[in-house]
């Protein structure tokens, strides 16, 4: 409404408005959540003008007094928020209503000391990184920044704790950036934040990025303009598990503006059902083996909620190494995540090109030693048909439009920016095109769209999965791919 700002949207904001503080303000329900109520305030603070403009004054006095009461059960409640997010969340709207209320100024203090003691934790521990969740991080960051502007708007310094936090969240954020300013959609995060990245990291000095190394479990490759997003490392485990993926050694792709390889992505946002599925291995660019997936999930009870399903088993040893070789970038990595149940390893080697163009990968699924094999015998011997099926899972983003040839053995891909590009596989698999779903936040409902599936048989203790992604012809790099849409 905001964004639109016109006379009609205005009153019809304003009609909401006057809707919810006729039901809610009594400062009770659902509603005054401290983390709900914090970033109410905030969103209150910044479309101010918009929101009490033409406004009676009767009106604007309910709204201000509003306000004000909401300031002060958040200087009551703000620190007793759950760590992480929703205390950040709290917190921020107590140092808005400090910094641009009036007569709130002896909130600012507090407000400050308590941020600080937030980062200093969230420093010493990492424990906002338990969920392995992109779009948390990023969140966390977006509110240190506009707490740090909105401080120094009322000209007060923030600590050096907060600016410090800033900081060594900035490379971590860089290093999740795909190439078209979104960021990877595993463990609930949502791949298109619409410029949140890019206008926070824009606020923080340190331009740092991190090279060969993970960051929050996560691995880059990047050349040209392509970048590969890898998850090589275990998922979170029990409580901060309840929207995390079983998608370890997943990896996502972008060229440019335009993703090609994706995951579903946060299911959750569309019910519990469409949450199981999206958490699946197999709604992921990930090798799995039929009807399994490399982490367990077990549905639980949660006091006072609905239950929820967590990760209670996933992956324990996850080596990885990040290599470069005469220009091309390396990820080579493997997961335990079937060796308890099949005997497996899966062990996962991508190499991007120099020029961004061409994507290799190779995939194996091995037993490793007598005591894995002995183990994938026994696992065999319970299974009917004897035999135990790999696939490897190629999620394409919906504005892909993917082209099977199957006379000629085709499969190429043309994204909406003209580019073309070819998947290829090693002929011994077997090869399907199959229906999936893509979630987002800011959609009615899921959008349909396709998927590939490499099949091959295990025999002898091993099957070997190789496939890569080449485009078709040089794009011309000085022609900029500005426009998602």
């Amino acid at each position: 409404m905001a964004a639109l700002g016109s006379l009609e949207a205005r009153r019809f904001a304003q009609n909401w408005l006057s809707l919810w503080m006729a039901k809610y303000s009594s400062g009770s329900g659902p509603g005054w959540a401290a983390e709900l109520t914090g970033m109410r305030l905030v969103r209150w603070a910044h479309h101010y003008l918009f929101l009490t403009q033409g406004l009676s004054e009767e009106n604007l006095k309910k709204f201000n007094i509003l306000l004000a009461r909401q300031a002060k059960f958040l200087s009551k409640r703000a620190i007793k928020a759950s760590v992480g997010l929703p205390r950040f969340e709290a917190l921020l709207g107590l140092i808005y209503a400090g910094c641009y209320l009036k007569n709130m100024e002896k909130f600012i203090e507090p407000a400050t000391v308590a941020l600080a003691h937030e980062c200093r934790h969230l420093n010493n521990t990492d424990e906002i990184f338990l969920s392995r969740n992109p779009q948390e991080i990023l969140n966390i960051f977006t509110i240190l920044i506009w707490a740090k502007l909105a401080l120094k708007d009322s000209n007060w310094n923030p600590s050096a704790t907060h600016l410090d936090t800033i900081e060594k969240l900035a490379p971590i954020l860089r290093h999740l950036r795909h190439s078209d300013a979104g960021l990877p959609r595993f463990h609930g995060s949502c791949g298109d934040v619409d410029g949140q990245l890019d206008q926070a990291l824009s606020h923080a000095e340190n331009r740092e990025i991190f090279r060969n190394e993970l960051s929050v479990g996560f691995a880059r490759l990047s050349n040209s303009r392509t970048t590969i997003i890898i998850d090589a490392a275990p998922p979170p485990i029990g409580e901060p598990s309840f929207i995390a993926d079983a998608s370890t050694l997943a990896f996502e792709m972008v060229s440019g503006q335009r993703r090609i390889f994706t995951s579903c992505g946060p299911g959750y946002l569309f019910g519990s059902d469409f949450s199981s599925v999206s958490r699946q291995t197999s709604s992921h660019c990930a090798v799995y083996l039929e009807g399994h997936n490399s982490s367990h999930f077990s549905e639980e009870k949660v006091r006072l909620q609905a239950s929820k399903n967590f990760i209670t088993t996933a992956p324990l040893k996850v080596p990885h190494e990040i290599s470069t070789d005469e220009g091309k970038e390396i990820f080579e990595g493997a997961h335990d995540g079937y060796v308890k149940s099949h005997g497996l390893t899966h062990v996962r080697k991508l190499k991007l090109a120099q020029s961004g163009q061409t994507f290799e990968g190779e995939d194996l699924l091995i037993a490793i030693d007598d005591v894995h094999k002995r183990q994938f015998d026994k696992s065999v011997k319970s299974k009917s048909s004897g035999q135990f099926l790999a696939k490897a899972a190629f999620h394409f983003h919906p504005n892909v439009a993917v082209r099977w040839d199957q006379d000629k053995n085709l499969i190429s891909l043309a994204l909406k920016n003209g580019e073309i590009w070819i998947f290829d596989y090693g002929q011994d698999l077997k090869i399907t095109l199959e229906p999936t779903v893509f979630f987002e936040a800011g959609l009615f409902e899921p959008i349909e769209s396709q998927k590939l599936i490499l099949t091959a048989d295990i025999l002898k203790y091993g099957t070997r999965i190789e496939w890569s992604i080449t485009r078709a012809f040089d794009k011309d790099l000085s022609v900029g791919d500005l426009f998602k849409n």
